[in-house]
């Protein structure tokens, strides 16, 4: 899931055909990404698995993975696939915990924050290189910010918090003609070596969570240049994490090797990961069963309620909405930038039943607005806050059949629309009921499957009425409702000056109550208001992943991470 898990954002440049060997730029949106589940932290966990890696084996795995790699640049990449990958390359100043707490990972410890909120001075560990023996100094952090800002406003997904937080980031952004050689801005500097310093131009609460991932992650300069990504797929270049990149056939599988060079490595228990693309989810459990996978991270919800081994069902909770983007910006259709037709293809779906005949037991929940559960809000969770006062979008077919009426449409004069979707997962099974669901209150719906390798980039460029979308946060509730500001929309389906006024406004507010609770507010104009967006359900998809199989810890937002996995 870009999921859009998860995306509104980059044009895809998908390699074509089986390459022995990516070589060409592809940087497909969704969603950024993410997911939560229990473990322990990579320290716990590795000292575990050490102790039961016999004669300093290492293990090597295969996971199976639903969707072609579009790109492996952290600084382009919005795919959940690509983080499987990405996640183990990479470390950052800071790195997230299974709980969601935030821990020094490159940095040396906490950062040094000014009074007002708008200051981080951040210092690195001692000794930290590069997978090929390079120091990894702060100006590797400033290159990154700087060099992924260069790709300007449709890079909006990755870059949203830079320029939402970084003082003079927006302006960089406007400036066309950036020379990163000379140039810097007043958002991020390197004061020596070992220490990094980010200037806001707002308080932000959950700083250090951004500073884990995404376009946050540090870069080298003869490696990463600035307007090009194919370096990211081609073999061998340097990392900071605890695995560099062996072999990559976007279509076939990505096969990343231990970095001996990472600080923790004597910590990591896996040698070797394939990340092995299987676009059918049934082949994928036949190869689980097998012994040919480790683990299976798309198998279909049919299979649930009857599988054998319960103990190998892998529920990995993610803080993930499944939606129908409604296309009212220029390029939707006339009959959706009616708010009445909107609000009555909202109220004609009924989530429970959606839910109910997925009949994959807990791993969705039906979801009444676009915050999914598991957020934290004023004083619980978000979900549960708003929830109480008012369940949006209530399943109403009678009330849904008026507001067409009203708007015009009838048996004489049917509302026509097509409903787009791609060829993985739940979709097709999502799309026929609700297919079904409008067909009962006199909506006519073409059904239009796209391939998954280009699903979000017609999605981004706006060439959709009704689509499928998956969207994975991890932060603040405030992530996902600023996915509807037409910053982060390469061609807006939402264009609404007033919620975007609204979204910058709410950045102001220092109070923690005031705070969510304005944000409740603005939930509530673009979800039940508005209609600009119609949530299904939270978006767990079900794995499989071998009953012995320990140490793989996730972290919310983000994915499974098995360096330091171990066989029971």
């Amino acid at each position: 899931m870009k999921k859009r898990i998860l995306s509104i954002v980059l044009a895809a440049a998908m390699c074509s055909g089986l390459l022995s060997g990516c070589g060409g730029q592809s940087t497909d949106s969704t969603t950024a990404a993410g997911s939560q589940g229990a473990a322990a932290d990579s320290t716990a966990a590795g000292s575990t698995a050490t102790e039961d890696v016999k004669d300093g084996e290492l293990l090597s795995l295969k996971i199976g993975v639903a969707q072609q790699f579009t790109t492996l640049d952290p600084g382009l990449s919005t795919e959940t696939v690509n983080s499987y990958a990405i996640q183990h390359m990479y470390a950052c100043l800071y790195k997230k915990l299974d709980d969601g707490s935030v821990v020094p990972e490159l940095a040396a410890g906490e950062p040094e924050v000014s009074e007002d909120g708008l200051t981080y001075t951040i210092k690195l560990k001692e000794g930290l290189v590069w997978s090929d023996g390079e120091p990894i100094t702060a100006n590797d952090f400033v290159f990154a910010v700087n060099r992924n800002l260069t790709y300007g406003a449709e890079n909006g997904f990755v870059t949203d918090k830079l320029v939402r937080y970084l003082e003079g980031a927006e302006e960089f952004v406007a400036d066309t003609d950036v020379d990163l050689d000379t140039f810097s801005f007043a958002g991020v500097e390197a004061l020596d070596d070992q220490t990094i310093v980010y200037h806001l131009k707002t308080p932000c609460a959950f700083f250090t969570g951004l500073l884990c991932a995404g376009a946050w992650t540090p870069l080298r300069a003869d490696v990463a240049e600035a307007g090009f990504s194919e370096w990211a797929m081609e073999p061998g270049y340097p990392t900071t994490g605890a695995y560099v990149l062996d072999y990559c056939n976007e279509n076939e599988k990505v096969v990343i090797k231990k970095n001996e060079n990472y600080y923790n490595a004597d910590e990591v228990t896996v040698g070797e990961i394939t990340f092995q693309v299987m676009p059918d989810m049934d082949a994928q459990a036949a190869a689980f069963k097998t012994g040919d996978l480790d683990a299976a991270l798309s198998i279909n919800a049919s299979i649930v309620a009857t599988y054998e081994n319960p103990n190998e069902l892998w529920n990995r909770p993610q803080q993930s909405v499944y939606s129908i983007d409604v296309n009212s910006g220029e390029k939707g259709p006339e009959a959706l930038k009616d708010v009445n037709v909107r609000r009555a293809l909202a109220i004609s779906i009924n989530r429970e039943e959606i839910v109910k005949a997925i009949n994959a037991g807990d791993f969705y929940t039906p979801l009444y607005g676009y915050v999914a559960h598991g957020m934290k809000g004023a004083e619980k969770e978000f979900r549960a806050e708003a929830d109480e006062k008012k369940k949006y979008q209530e399943y109403d077919p009678e009330k849904a059949k008026e507001l067409l009426a009203g708007a015009g449409f009838d048996e004489s004069n049917p509302l026509k629309i097509k409903y787009k979707y791609s060829n993985n997962s739940i979709h097709a099974d999502v799309a026929q009921m609700l297919e079904q669901m409008w067909k009962a209150v006199g909506v006519e719906v073409e059904l239009e499957v796209v391939e998954s390798g280009v699903f979000y980039d017609q999605i981004d460029q706006g060439d959709f009425e009704l689509s499928r979308y998956a969207l994975m946060c991890s932060n603040d509730p405030s992530e996902f409702l600023n996915q509807w500001t037409k910053a982060m929309q390469p061609v807006p389906a939402v264009a609404d000056d007033k919620y975007d006024q609204m979204m910058t406004d709410v950045t102001k507010i220092v109070d923690r109550t005031e705070y969510m609770n304005k944000l409740h507010e603005i939930e509530e104009y673009l979800v039940e208001e508005m209609v600009y967006v119609i949530p299904l359900f939270d978006f767990n998809e079900p794995a499989l992943k071998k009953e012995n199989l320990k140490g793989v810890y996730m972290v919310p937002g983000s994915v499974p991470i098995y360096s330091y996995a171990y066989y029971e």
